[in-house]
């Protein structure tokens, strides 16, 4: 397996990512220090209960910003800017 200068990585980003995704482990010297860039699943990271609460009241204002827009594509509520929603949020 090769070890990439942090050039090469940076210069090829997309690429090393790519490899990642597809399970290959990208190795990338700093220094002396060999750091490994893998891909990590959903299943692997974990949320507060905080930032799990923030979650559902985003996902919620979104959902509802969405209904709003269906409800003004079919005439039901009279149709608002994208600036008047940004600042609903």
């Amino acid at each position: 397996m090769d070890v990439l200068s942090v050039r090469d990585y940076r210069n090829n980003l997309a690429t090393y990512f790519d490899k990642a995704a597809e399970g290959e482990r990208v190795l990338i010297r700093r220094k002396n220090v060999i750091y490994a860039l893998v891909s990590v699943g959903n299943e692997d990271v974990s949320l507060s209960a905080e930032q799990q609460r923030q979650l559902a009241e985003m996902s919620d204002s979104v959902r509802k910003s969405w209904k709003q827009v269906k409800q003004m594509e079919s005439g039901e509520l009279p149709v608002k800017s994208a600036l008047d929603f940004i600042n609903e949020l």
